[in-house]
């Protein structure tokens, strides 16, 4: 029996929307503006209170996982389609295990089925994206260090060169992460939890451009088409949204990358297609999101590929008609698979 934190009551040809509650069982809490408390699930890539369903019928519901026990649910009538939306597979483990098996109950199309969601950790991702023309995908193990000196003798077995990267598995945005230069760089190493967590370790590849800067595009992707959600530019390898206050202090790098998204769908979009349908197809995904560097040869070099990102949450007005266009997508690929169903 699949068990839930809270009931979903299901109705025929209705869409059910998959969230997770992570491995810790923790959520977190906010308040709104009228003094309502909300729920903050990290590892979900959000979809459903973000899209405009109008006149879908749609449906929602909860999953811990497997160290709570919740209330079960038979299926009347099965969804014409399931939407999960459980993303990160460092950190939601038990829900995605929990989703796998609610899937197993119906034969509904699935949207980012959980048991490939499962295989989108870093490592099997770069195991899996080797080899695609135009991709580079650097080397990436999981292993579990107990001090920098076993990172330093893991890297060292594993052929990795200086300078990698090193983090902690399901961590995001930058943090808990440090690129070793060399053997002596214990002070950087120190600032990371060595308490028997699970680490990651990637061959760094330099992607400065010629002016010194670093670029990160991400592309959304949506039943395989490339669609562009922002690019970012700054002086540091560690490109992340805070970016953004280095490009805003530089009009020509905003205005670069104001082009690039005007210009994407007749420029680099087509020029990245089949690479971007492959990805989609070895990672059996629907709905994800690629960061990546492009160089000026054309290649691609992959800094992370899953569904766990941010890409129709927007607070900046320069993205707002990427995320528009996104959602369209995402409409259109629900209603073709629910309409497959119903067929």
């Amino acid at each position: 029996m699949i068990c839930f934190f809270q009931l979903a009551v299901v109705f025929g040809m209705a869409i059910l929307f998959v969230s997770g509650v992570n491995d810790l069982s923790k959520l977190g809490v906010t308040l709104d503006d009228k003094g309502q408390i909300g729920h903050l699930m990290d590892g979900n890539c959000s979809v459903q209170h973000r899209l405009p369903l109008n006149e879908r019928v749609a449906a929602g519901t909860v999953i811990f996982g497997k160290g709570v026990k919740q209330r079960g649910i038979d299926f009347k009538k099965e969804p014409s389609l399931i939407f999960n939306q459980i993303a990160d597979a460092d950190t939601h483990r038990g829900a995605l295990e929990r989703c796998a098996e609610l899937c197993s109950q119906v034969s509904s199309t699935v949207i980012n089925h959980p048991e490939h969601v499962l295989e989108t950790s870093r490592d099997h991702v770069s195991s899996v994206l080797q080899g695609i023309p135009g991709v580079i995908m650097p080397q990436t193990r999981r292993f579990r260090p107990r001090s920098p000196d076993e990172v330093f003798e893991y890297a060292a077995a594993e052929g990795f060169n200086f300078p990698f990267i090193v983090r902690v598995a399901g961590m995001h945005a930058g943090q808990s992460m440090v690129r070793v230069e060399t053997c002596d760089n214990f002070a950087e190493m120190h600032a990371l939890p060595f308490d028997g967590r699970d680490f990651y370790l990637t061959q760094f590849v330099d992607y400065k451009s010629k002016d010194g800067l670093y670029r990160k595009t991400r592309i959304a992707v949506v039943d395989s088409m490339p669609l562009i959600r922002h690019h970012l530019i700054d002086s540091n390898w560690k490109v992340h949204a805070s970016s953004l206050s280095f490009m805003d202090k530089h009009t020509s790098l905003t205005d670069e990358a104001n082009s690039l998204l005007a210009d994407f769908d007749r420029t680099l979009g087509p020029a990245v297609k089949a690479r971007v349908t492959e990805i989609a197809k070895r990672l059996g995904l629907e709905y994800f999101g690629i960061d990546c560097n492009i160089n000026e040869q054309g290649e691609m070099l992959i800094f992370e590929a899953n569904a766990n990102m941010n890409i129709l949450y927007n607070s900046r007005k320069e993205y707002q008609e990427c995320v528009d266009v996104i959602k369209k997508f995402i409409l259109q690929m629900i209603d073709g698979r629910s309409s497959q169903t119903i067929r």
